[in-house]
């Protein structure tokens, strides 16, 4: 979840993130961390970045890999933060094998030359500086579906893969034709938000299990990485926990939503 609206610290608390390693088998953690909105990263920096930090140490400390997500949908215009903020941490934490980079969410309809690849650009140099071989993983256009646009114009480098994100009830097929388009062209893809929703999260509590199946298949069969949408309480869909379940794990009987599907689907 957003870190500034979730409604416990679930993603800080390493408890919960060790129950998750023993019980569902998870060998990922995403740490979303909001930019844009209000309370979040840009109106307070230093306590957004020490709340991730928290969870980078407590990713080393059990043994999964964090992917550090500057969760934004305007990144481009934020670029002199995104760099600062990526910079000192990479500069901190890079010597981790366990860390993964994730400069820009979900950008909009926005071009990938124009736009997008410059801003890329920009965060991966100030990375590499401080970081020569952790993963970066960079987002695509209208909300990282445009997989096959970054396709046709990659940005140079090493270890870099690109985001893919999907909805079960919203993105079906033809958007599988575009990853498929994308691995064709030799991308690198890693899912790091889905959800058997809507796009929306889940807003209308619907979940689509066949289709979430499809894509489960498919990412299965490219072997691409996925980390799924979101570790917090309330009634969207996608909210892996119901009301009541405490912060440090012990979750088998507060799941919710498409939570069994995705653990389910754990290795």
């Amino acid at each position: 979840m957003w870190l500034h609206w979730q409604t416990q610290p679930y993603a800080q608390n390493l408890q919960g993130l060790e129950w998750m390693r023993d019980n569902w088998n998870i060998e990922v953690f995403r740490v979303a961390m909001g930019v844009e909105p209000e309370g979040a990263y840009l109106d307070d920096p230093q306590g957004w970045k020490s709340e991730v930090e928290t969870v980078i140490q407590n990713a080393a400390e059990a043994g999964v890999y964090v992917i550090v997500d500057f969760h934004a949908h305007q990144a481009h215009q934020h670029q002199a933060e995104a760099v600062a903020f990526f910079s000192d941490l990479a500069d901190r934490y890079g010597h981790l094998p366990n860390v993964i980079w994730e400069p820009y969410n979900e950008p909009e309809q926005v071009s990938w030359t124009g736009v997008l690849k410059p801003y890329h650009e920009a965060v991966t140099a100030a990375i590499r500086a401080q970081d020569p071989d952790n993963i970066i993983v960079l987002g695509t256009p209208t909300w990282s579906q445009d997989v096959d646009t970054a396709a046709q114009s990659p940005v140079a480098g090493t270890n870099l893969m690109y985001t893919l994100h999907f909805y079960s009830c919203t993105h079906a097929q033809w958007n599988r034709d575009k990853a498929d388009a994308a691995v064709d062209a030799g991308l690198a893809l890693f899912v790091t938000e889905w959800g058997a929703s809507a796009a929306d999260g889940g807003l209308d509590g619907r979940v689509c299990l066949d289709e979430a199946q499809r894509w489960i298949d498919w990412m299965a069969a490219n072997k691409i990485s996925w980390t799924a949408w979101k570790l917090d309480v309330g009634n969207d869909s996608t909210n892996l926990l119901s009301a009541g379940a405490p912060v440090t794990g012990g979750w088998d009987n507060y799941l919710h939503g498409h939570a069994p599907f995705v653990i389910a689907n754990l290795p």
